[in-house]
């Protein structure tokens, strides 16, 4: 297991991602995924906590708006996971939704990394992982240190079931600006820089980390409450993770 670095300068986030950037032709090494795009099914795996999950009285996943933006664009994929959504949702091109996820409301880091090998062998090998948690560890005041070390043992797990999984991390959208303390943002900055020491470091030639910034010019018009997205911040993840994914993974 890789040992990300703590305390990593916050000024230097900026110089990280730019270098994801320049590195993008070094990134399309991934030939399995990208050799399957509109070809064989993609299996993509949504992995994290309430905010995948969404599904309740006043949030929302971005699970069916990216459905949504990859059934348009023919792409051939299959959503997996052990949980199941019941919610109805409008036919797209005469097709349902894909109700299979792994998002579990008020999961940490700790929660995932207990029961990934249970959900990989149940669910089957992804092609693609898009991991979003971090938010209940900062909201219960885990330490950055035990969240990084967590992620880096859930990555490891997912590049030892297939080493040319593509994991999309995100970089977790704020709070509420109410809730945002100077505290809770510390600590939220800090967890932000060292997801890109991570994303760096367990990427390698056949399996990338590829960060999704969530974070930047976010609003409080996005969320339903102080943690959750409404319809418009769940399109929101939705468009961004789209993006990555045809960034990185599109001929």
């Amino acid at each position: 297991m890789k040992k990300t670095a703590i305390l990593f300068p916050f000024l230097f986030l900026a110089t990280v991602l730019a270098l994801q950037d320049c590195n993008k032709s070094d990134e399309k090494s991934n030939t399995f995924i990208q050799n399957n795009v509109n070809t064989n099914t993609i299996t993509i795996l949504p992995l994290g906590d309430s905010r995948v999950e969404g599904a309740t009285s006043n949030s929302v996943s971005y699970r069916y708006d990216l459905w949504k933006n990859l059934i348009s664009n023919q792409w051939n994929f299959d959503y997996i996971g052990t949980q199941n959504d019941n919610t109805t949702y409008p036919l797209l091109l005469g097709k349902s939704f894909d109700p299979d996820h792994e998002g579990i409301g008020g999961s940490e880091t700790e929660d995932i990394l207990e029961n990934i090998d249970e959900v990989l062998e149940s669910s089957g090998t992804p092609d693609v992982v898009l991991l979003g948690i971090g938010g209940n560890d900062l909201v219960r005041n885990t330490p950055v240190t035990e969240i990084v070390d967590n992620l880096n043992q859930i990555i490891d797990i997912l590049q030892n079931d297939n080493t040319n999984v593509t994991i999309f991390l995100e970089r977790i959208a704020p709070g509420r600006s109410n809730v945002m303390t100077d505290e809770a943002t510390e600590s939220y900055n800090l967890f932000l820089e060292n997801l890109a020491v991570l994303s760096l470091e367990q990427s390698n030639e056949t399996s990338k980390v590829i960060l999704v910034d969530m974070a930047s010019n976010w609003t409080d018009a996005y969320m339903a409450d102080n943690l959750h997205y409404n319809q418009l911040g769940a399109k929101e993840i939705a468009d961004r993770y789209f993006q990555a994914i045809v960034n990185y993974l599109e001929k």
